[in-house]
Order: structure tokens, then C-alpha cells, then sequence
């Protein structure tokens, strides 16, 4: 039977969120962490015993042990083959599924590659190009940006030079072609060829999984008409899928339980490092249906910020349309100074700090408030209008209950008829023969520092490119295991593995190249949420700390009834105080963080060399 590519399997899995879907059946309750339960449908089940995790992609009864996927879960319960069940799930997301069996397209495959591969190439010219531009670095100083904060969003500069990236790129193997195709340069009328960006600041747009896919431009010169300038669509963008800012904040979005959506690149960036990370901006383009598919994922409620002008207006309008559907609770709110002149969140936050926007936030208004304040309808007819249009709205809403309270508010503020019922109908539960017992990973057996670490890498997308610095070719075939748990061993090999392969960073494909005790592990493991830098300086502390604890087991190991076994543990004991010598320095703060991590990438190497004789 011919199948459905992998990759699109895969991308409508990340756009799928579970737990709405699983809710088009079953009712779910919030469980904490960003997780759902509710009744089984497979089993007799009395209590709710079926957790749904949104981030991961799953769904798990401890009763009976069913579970699996969103397509396993559609399939169980409508007793339908597996390809009836991805074209559900597609009609349901609203996903174009391509013609099934057809032939892979290599040429699509190895320019959607080489695109990749630009991008990376840009980005890291642009990052040094800023730290040689005393005038974009003078600007970043101006806004109030710091150093730490230009490195974590990967800001760079692009000269004012025609074809400065164009030069760099052919110096690499790569042709003016290849540019024009992944959005970096152009063909003006002639044929003739330039850098799309000049005299541009350089803001990189990233995926979820913080892989670098199109960049926007700040103009310095100061000259263009355009101020921003954004990458055209690729065969790696699409604007209508990616939220900036968000493979930064998602992990503290599905802590808050709500997200704060804003319009600028610089709204989004003050506001994460005054330490507001909740935050995403649309990429170039207006709210779209993924963007809330993705999002409600991970919040329940969505605060908007736009402009105060027309256009913010018709912005927000649109949002809230967008977002309401798919269980996002929509609150408006906007931003003054004392004289009560309008400002947006950039300035905002650098003008009064954290503090006073977090007292904003709470100033919000319900969507219902904010959208009779702006039509402010007065005549039985403005009413009638208004009316028809909020409960146009609120009959998009999946959620049964909410669409009735919706209905309710209305009735009480128009005196108006509840003309929607909202109500589901459940369906019988399906009986299943319990085949499966509830297992456990014991977690207090674990080392905890072991568990953290494998929390650090899962949830910080940014470190996978450090982690394959320290667990590269060399140190996997090396036989050294740095860590006691055989679990987390697993884990990090796993993690490193389908990194390396795949080039992004997914907790879902993660889950899906586990073997089971590692699902089960994933399954249970705490949300955490690191603030940039700390997850950088943990990971190489960590490492460090790791591999002292590896050469005192291994010391223990060797035995001393021979002159080679002491000299081998004497190494190891000097070794291990040239370790400790290096976390001193560090820190004493003798030595920045770059030095450490060089440090600790070079110990990797000098302990390869006193393993692999003992």
C-alpha cells in the first residue's frame, strides 16, 4: 500500500495538537506543565486515567496502557487504517496532504539542503561583519541591547557593499543562483546580481527548533524607504508556519500557560531580556491559522499588543478571530506614557522596566470588552450587528462549555437569546481488554545530575550544536561512558544521534526514535525553564563536573598491583585537579565562559587520550 512521505508525516504531527484533537472525543482538564487529562475511551474507566501531552505528541492511559500518537489515537478510537487516520488529522488542521505515492522529489530535497546551509553560512558572516560595524554596534548600544542578548537571537550586520555576501558565498562553493533561490540575494533587470540585505541590520528568523531559515533587516543607512526588509518565502520559510522568538520561549509559554503576542523584532527581544520570555512576534506577516495551531499547544491565553493605529487594530480584530477557534482566550492591551501618548512594548520596557509592563498585563481587557470599546455600538441596529458578529465567533470555538459561557456573557450584556447550544456529543466509550500494566522509572535512582542534564539538552534547542561539539564521531566510538545511569547514556546518544542525522531540534522526533524506557523516561520528566546565558554556563559546568566524576570511578577501577595501574591512576588523580584548577578559575571569574568552554572541549580530548591506553 503506498504511504505518506515521512517528512510529511512528520511535519503534520508538529502541527497537530494532540490534545485538540483527542478533545474532539473525549473531555480533557489542564494537569499541570502543559499536560491534559481525562477519561480513557478504551477501557471501563471510572476516574480520569488518560494523560494527553501536547508537547510531546502523545497520549497514555496508566489503567490499561493504551497510548500512542495523535494518528494512533484516531485510528483506536474510529476503528480506521492508518491512512484514513493521517487524512483526518489533516482535514482537521487544515494541512494539504500531497498526492499519496508519489515519488520523492531528490532536486526539491537537495535545494531545500543547500538553502539550509546557506543560511547557516549567512548568518555566521553577518555575526562577524557586526562585531567589525562600529555603526551597527553603536545602534544595538543605542536600543539598549546587550551583548549576551545580539548572541542568543544570532543578530548580525550586512555591508553596504553589492555583493559582499555573494563573494563569501562563491568563495564556499556556492553559486549567485543558489543565493537568489534562498532569499539572499536578488536578480535586478540585466541579470545582474546583488546582496538582497545592505547596510542592514541583521535579525536571524529561526524555527522551533532553532534552525536559521530567513532573516529580517533593520535599514541604517538611513536612505531606503523600506526600514524593514524580510527574506521572501523558501523552500525552508513559510511565513504562515514560523512565530520569531518562539524556539526561545516556548518552554516559559507552556509554564505561564499564555503567551504574549507583539509586532516588532525588537518588541520581542527588549521584553526577553528584561526577562519577560513568554513573548513571540509574527514573521513578517499577520497571525495565521498555524500560528495558533502551534500555539495552543502550549497556552490557554494570548495577550496582544499591537499598535494603537488602523492597522494594529484590524491586527488584533484578526487575531482574535484566529486564535478563539483553536481555545486561545484572547486579552487586549495597550501601552502609554504618563502623558498618554501611545508606545509600544519596546520602549515601554526600557523606559519603565519589567515591573510596570507586568502591571499592564494585568490591566487587559476580555476580547468581548475590548471589541465593543472599539465598535462601541449605540443603535439597536449597531447592536444587532455587533451581536450577530461576536456570536459569528464564538460559534468557531471548538470547546463546547467555553462557546456556552461565551453565550452567556453576551445574553447578560445585549439581553439577547443563547441561540447556540455549544454542545457536544460524546461518544460511547469504547471497551478494550486491559493488556498492559502501568510501569514507573524509579527517578531518585537516577543521579540527579544526570536527569538535569538530560532536562538541559531537551529543553534548550541552542545547546545541540555545542553537545556535537563534546559528543562527536570520536567520543562515540571511543567506549567511554560518562554517565552511571545506562538510561541517561541512552538518552544523550539518542538526542545527539537524531540531531546530528535530522539537523533539528524536536521533542516529538525525539520521542519517536526512543526505545521504550526511554519514551517512558521523556514521559515524566519535569519542565524546566533556563534563562539565557545560564543554560550555556550549566551545560559546560555540568560536563565538567561529569567528567571528574567518570575518572574518579574509572581511578577506583585500576588496579595498583602493577607500576603501569599507578601511573595510570596517578594520572587520572593529576588530571583531576587540572579539572578542578579550571572550575576555580571559572568560578573566581579569572575565566570568561568562552575560555571555559574551551577548557572543557579540550578535557574531552586529553581524556580520550588517558582512557583509551587503560
Amino acid at each position: 500500500m503506498a504511504l505518506f512521505p515521512d517528512e510529511t508525516i512528520r511535519d503534520l504531527k508538529s502541527l497537530a495538537n494532540i490534545a485538540q484533537v483527542v478533545e474532539q472525543f473525549v473531555p480533557l482538564k489542564p494537569s499541570g506543565n502543559g499536560n491534559f487529562l481525562g477519561v480513557c475511551p478504551f477501557h471501563e474507566d471510572r476516574r480520569p486515567s488518560m494523560n494527553v501531552n501536547p508537547t510531546i505528541g502523545i497520549y497514555k492511559c496508566f489503567a490499561c496502557g493504551a497510548g500512542g500518537d495523535v494518528f494512533k489515537f484516531v485510528q483506536e478510537y474510529e476503528k480506521m487504517d492508518f491512512k484514513s487516520s493521517v487524512e483526518w488529522v489533516a482535514s482537521f488542521v487544515g494541512y494539504k496532504l500531497p498526492q499519496l505515492g508519489a515519488t520523492p522529489n531528490t532536486e526539491v530535497l537537495e535545494e531545500r539542503a543547500k538553502v539550509k546551509n546557506l543560511n547557516e553560512l549567512a548568518v555566521s558572516w553577518f555575526e562577524r561583519e557586526l562585531s567589525l560595524s562600529e555603526k551597527a554596534l553603536q545602534y544595538l548600544l543605542d536600543r539598549n541591547i546587550e551583548e549576551s542578548t545580539r548572541k542568543l537571537f544570532r543578530m548580525g550586520y550586512a555591508p553596504a557593499s553589492k555583493n559582499g555576501f555573494l563573494k563569501y558565498a562563491q568563495s564556499k562553493g556556492y553559486s549567485y543562483k543558489d543565493c537568489v533561490i534562498a532569499g539572499l540575494a536578488v536578480e535586478r533587470e540585466g541579470g545582474l546580481v546583488t546582496d538582497k540585505f545592505r547596510d542592514r541590520l541583521m535579525i536571524a528568523i529561526q524555527n522551533q527548533s532553532g534552525v536559521v531559515v530567513a532573516f529580517g533587516g533593520r535599514d541604517l543607512s538611513g536612505a531606503s524607504p523600506a526600514k524593514y526588509m524580510n527574506s521572501p518565502e523558501s523552500p525552508t520559510y513559510h511565513k504562515s508556519d514560523i512565530l520569531y522568538g518562539f524556539n526561545h520561549s516556548r518552554l516559559s509559554i507552556a509554564k505561564e500557560n499564555a503567551v504574549i503576542i507583539v509586532e516588532g523584532y525588537f518588541d520581542l527581544i527588549s521584553l526577553y531580556q528584561r526577562g519577560i520570555t513568554n513573548v513571540v512576534a509574527a514573521s513578517g506577516t499577520a497571525l495565521t491559522e498555524n500560528h495558533s495551531s502551534i500555539l495552543s499547544r502550549y497556552a490557554k491565553t494570548a495577550y496582544l499588543v499591537f499598535d494603537g493605529d488602523l492597522a494594529g487594530k484590524k491586527a488584533t480584530q484578526r487575531s482574535i478571530e484566529i486564535l478563539l477557534p483553536k481555545g486561545i482566550t484572547p486579552k487586549v492591551f495597550s501601552l502609554s506614557r504618563e502623558d498618554g501618548t501611545k508606545i509600544d512594548p519596546d520602549n515601554y520596557v526600557n523606559e519603565r522596566g519589567e515591573k510596570a509592563f507586568r502591571e499592564a498585563l494585568l490591566e487587559s481587557l476580555d476580547w468581548i470588552t475590548y471589541l465593543q470599546k472599539e465598535k462601541n455600538p449605540k443603535s439597536p441596529e449597531e447592536k444587532a450587528e455587533f451581536v450577530n458578529y461576536t456570536k459569528g465567533i464564538i460559534q468557531t470555538i471548538e470547546d463546547g462549555e467555553l462557546k456556552n459561557q461565551y453565550l452567556n456573557l453576551i445574553a447578560e450584556r445585549f439581553k439577547t437569546s443563547k441561540s447556540l447550544s455549544g454542545q457536544k456529543n460524546q461518544k460511547t466509550w469504547v471497551k478494550k481488554e486491559v493488556t498492559q500494566q502501568k510501569t514507573e522509572i524509579n527517578f531518585s535512582l537516577l543521579p540527579s545530575i544526570e536527569v538535569r542534564f538530560a532536562n538541559l539538552l531537551l529543553r534548550n534547542p541552542t545547546l545541540m550544536d555545542r553537545a556535537l561539539e563534546f559528543f562527536d564521531i570520536e567520543w562515540a566510538t571511543s567506549g567511554i561512558e560518562l554517565f552511571e545511569s545506562p538510561l541517561i547514556e541512552e538518552f544523550i546518544n539518542t538526542v545527539v544521534a537524531v540531531y546530528s542525522e535530522q539537523g533539528y531540534h524536536s521533542p516529538q522526533l525525539f520521542y519517536d526514535n526512543f526505545s521504550a524506557d526511554l519514551q517512558l523516561f521523556l514521559e515524566n520528566l519535569g519542565l524546566e525553564v533556563w534563562k539565557t546565558p545560564q543554560e550555556i554556563k550549566e551545560f559546560y559546568q555540568t560536563l565538567l563536573e561529569l567528567i571528574m566524576r567518570y575518572c574518579k570511578r574509572q581511578s577506583h577501577l585500576i588496579p595498583l598491583d602493577t607500576e603501569e595501574g599507578v601511573n595510570n591512576r596517578l594520572k587520572l588523580s593529576i588530571f583531576i585537579k587540572e579539572l578542578q584548577k579550571t572550575n576555580n578559575l571559572y568560578n573566581s571569574g579569572t575565566l570568561d565562559i568562552n575560555g571555559f568552554a574551551e577548557a572543557v572541549i579540550q578535557s574531552k580530548q586529553r581524556l580520550l587520550e588517558y582512557m583509551n591506553p587503560i
